[in-house]
Formats: C-alpha cells, structure tokens, sequence
C-alpha cells in the first residue's frame, strides 16, 4: 500500500529539531549542515552548536563550516 504525501512548502518555511550533539557534530562534519544554517534558540543551544563547530573544524582537515 503506498501512501501518497502532499505539502506546500515556501523558501519561507522553518522548523525547530532536537539533535544530539554527536548527531550535529555528524552533520557539520560531513558538510551536510552548515555553521550558518543553524540559530541558536538559548543558551545551552549556543554553548553545545559552538563547541560542535570548534569540535569540526579542528577535525576536519578541509573545513564545510564556510561557504
């Protein structure tokens, strides 16, 4: 049985996830999630995105952080 899905999406649309920093640290590392793609909703999220970025940049050799 195939379920069909329909959405209307804009360039507008925005939505808010929870992720493990080793998940975020993942995806900011494979180049997948950029450094400015994401928005720090409070303090704690600041803390944990900053030091995933730290974490991948000093990682990776050739940096996805920057466009």
């Amino acid at each position: 049985m195939m379920t069909h899905v329909f959405t209307t999406e804009t360039a507008a649309s925005k939505v808010q996830v929870e992720l493990s920093s080793h998940v975020l640290k993942q995806l900011l590392k494979s180049g997948l999630l950029h450094g400015e793609d994401c928005k720090c909703l409070n303090a704690k999220a600041k803390q944990v995105i900053w030091q995933a970025l730290l974490a991948t940049s000093i990682d990776n050799k050739e940096s996805h952080l920057c466009a």
